[in-house]
C-alpha cells in the first residue's frame, strides 16, 4: 500500500508528536483505525499500518493492555496480505519490546522468534521495519544477558542504518538502534563508548523529533544511567530531571515512564548515600507503579524492591526483608520460578540474612538463586557473577576457602570474558580472589616453616 493516507497519517501523527500531542495523535489514530473499519474505505495493508501507529501511541502514553491487543490485531490483519509478512513482523516485534519493558522476558522472546523468522524472509535488510525489528532484538538480548548476541545485532543494525538516506523513517530507527547500542556498551562497563553513542542518540532525537520529544527522554534517561554507572552523578541527575519535565509535561505525574525516572532518581540517591531523599524517590515510584500498573504487576513488585535495598540502608531491615520476599513472591506467581528477577530479588533477599549472620540461609538463597541464574540465562553470563561473588563470600565466612575461591575465579573469568577491565563489579570479584590467594600463600609458608 505504502499510499498517500499512510503518508497523511504519518505526518500528521509525527506533528503532534513533535508538540507533545500525545493524547491527540492517538485520536487521530484511533479515529483513522475506525474510518478503514466502518466501509472498507481501504485495503488491509493501509489498516495494518495504522494500527501500528495507533498501538505505537498506546504504547507512548502507557496503555500497555490495549498497545498489545492492537499489534495483535495487525499482525492479524497483516498476514491475511500476500505480502504482509514484514509488517506482520513489525507488529510482533513491537510487541515484544512491550513485553521485554515489562520483564516478561519468555513472552518477549517467542513474539521475537516468530517477527525474525517473518522479516528475514519478506524484508529486505535497509528496510526500516527489519532495522527497528533488529534493535528491539538487540535489546531483548541485552535484557537476557546474551551480550554477544545483542552486539552482533547492533553492528548489523548499526551499519545499515547509517548508509540509509535521511528522513524520519530512518531517523526513528537509527535513533533505536543507537540508544540499544549504548545500552550494551553500558551493560559491559564501556562507558566512554556508552557515552559518546548515547550522545548521538539524544543529538540526532533533538533535531528529528523535538527537544522535547519521548525520544528525547529516551535518550537523557539512558545516558543518565551511564553517568550513574561512571560515577558522575550530578551530571546523571541534571539528565534524569530534565527527561523527568518531558514525561511529566506530556503524561502528567501518572504514567509507567516518570515512574521509572523516579526508580533512576532513587538509586542515583541511594549510590550517593543519601538513602533519605533515596526513599522519597523510590516511594513515589512505587505509588505511581501501584496506580498505572497495579499492585501486583512485576514491575511493580520490582520498584518495591528497590525500595527495600534502600530501607535496608537505612536500617529498617525488617521492613526491607518483608517487601523483598513479597516481591519474589509476586515474581514467581507473574513471571514463574526459572525468571532471572526473581534470582536477583532471592540474591537480595540473602544479601540482608547474611548481614544478620544467618549464614545457612544466605547460603541455601544464593544457590537457588544462582541455579535460577545458570538454567535461564546460561553458564557465561555476566548477571552470574554477583551472585558467585555474594556465595564466595559466605562460603569464606564458613570456612569453606576452596569452594569460595572457585567461585571468585568463575566471576572473574566471566566478567573479564564481556566487561571492561575498571568495571566495578570485576574489581570487587578480583579484590575477593586476590584476599583468599593471600591467605592460602601465608598457610602455605607457614606450613614450610
Amino acid at each position: 500500500m505504502r499510499g498517500s493516507s499512510e503518508e497523511r497519517l504519518k505526518d500528521t501523527i509525527s506533528s503532534l508528536r513533535a508538540a507533545g500531542k500525545y493524547a491527540r495523535a492517538r485520536e487521530v489514530a484511533l479515529e483513522a483505525v475506525r474510518d478503514l473499519e466502518r466501509a472498507g474505505r481501504a485495503g488491509p495493508e493501509e489498516h495494518a499500518a495504522a494500527l501500528l501507529e495507533l498501538g505505537r501511541l498506546q504504547d507512548d502514553l502507557g496503555d500497555y493492555d490495549a498497545a498489545r491487543r492492537t499489534f495483535d490485531q495487525a499482525t492479524a490483519v497483516a498476514k491475511d496480505l500476500a505480502n504482509g509478512a514484514g509488517l506482520a513482523a513489525l507488529a510482533l516485534a513491537l510487541r515484544a519490546g512491550i513485553d521485554r519493558s515489562l520483564t516478561r522476558l519468555d513472552d518477549a522472546e517467542r513474539a521475537m522468534v516468530r517477527a525474525i523468522s517473518l522479516a528475514e524472509e519478506a524484508l529486505a535488510s535497509e528496510d526500516p521495519a527489519q532495522l527497528e525489528i533488529l534493535a528491539e532484538a538487540a535489546m531483548l538480548r541485552v535484557a537476557r544477558g546474551d551480550l554477544e548476541g545483542a552486539e552482533l545485532v547492533v553492528a548489523r543494525a548499526l551499519d545499515t542504518a547509517e548508509r540509509m538516506p535521511g528522513g524520519f523513517e530512518r531517523d526513528r530507527v537509527l535513533a533505536l538502534i543507537l540508544n540499544a547500542a549504548g545500552t550494551l556498551e553500558r551493560t559491559r562497563g564501556r562507558y566512554d563508548l556508552a557515552e559518546a553513542t548515547l550522545r548521538r542518540a539524544l543529538a540526532l532525537s533533538e533535531a528529528a523529533f523535538g527537544s522535547d520529544s519521548l525520544e528525547v527522554a529516551d535518550a537523557l534517561n539512558n545516558l543518565g544511567v551511564t553517568f550513574k554507572f561512571s560515577g558522575r552523578f550530578d551530571d546523571a541527575k541534571a539528565l534524569y530531571h530534565r527527561a523527568l519535565r518531558i514525561l511529566t509535561a506530556a503524561f502528567g505525574e501518572l504514567h509507567p515512564d516518570v515512574a521509572a525516572l523516579y526508580h533512576n532518581l532513587g538509586g542515583l540517591a541511594h549510590a550517593r548515600g543519601d538513602y533519605e531523599a533515596a526513599e522519597l524517590d523510590a516511594r513515589r515510584s512505587v505509588e505511581i507503579r501501584e496506580a498505572t500498573l497495579g499492585p501486583r504487576d512485576p514491575v511493580t513488585a520490582l520498584d518495591r524492591a528497590a525500595l527495600a535495598s534502600i530501607l535496608d540502608r537505612l536500617g529498617k531491615s525488617e521492613e526491607a526483608e518483608a517487601l523483598l520476599r513479597a516481591a519474589v513472591a509476586t515474581l514467581t506467581q507473574t513471571l514463574g520460578i526459572e525468571n532471572h528477577e526473581v534470582a536477583a530479588q532471592l540474591n537480595n533477599v540473602a544479601a540482608i540474612v547474611q548481614r544478620r549472620g544467618q549464614l545457612d540461609e544466605a547460603e541455601r538463597l544464593y544457590r537457588q538463586a544462582l541455579a535460577i541464574k545458570e538454567r535461564v540465562l546460561g553458564q557465561q553470563s555476566p548477571e552470574l557473577a554477583i551472585t558467585l561473588n555474594n556465595l564466595g563470600t559466605v562460603l569464606r565466612a564458613r570456612g569453606a576457602h576452596d569452594e569460595a575461591e572457585w567461585l571468585y575465579r568463575r566471576a572473574v573469568a566471566i566478567l573479564a570474558a564481556s566487561v571492561e577491565s575498571t568495571h566495578p563489579s570485576l574489581a570487587t570479584a578480583r579484590a575477593n580472589l586476590a584476599r583468599l590467594e593471600r591467605r592460602r600463600t601465608r598457610q602455605e609458608a607457614a606450613s614450610d616453616s
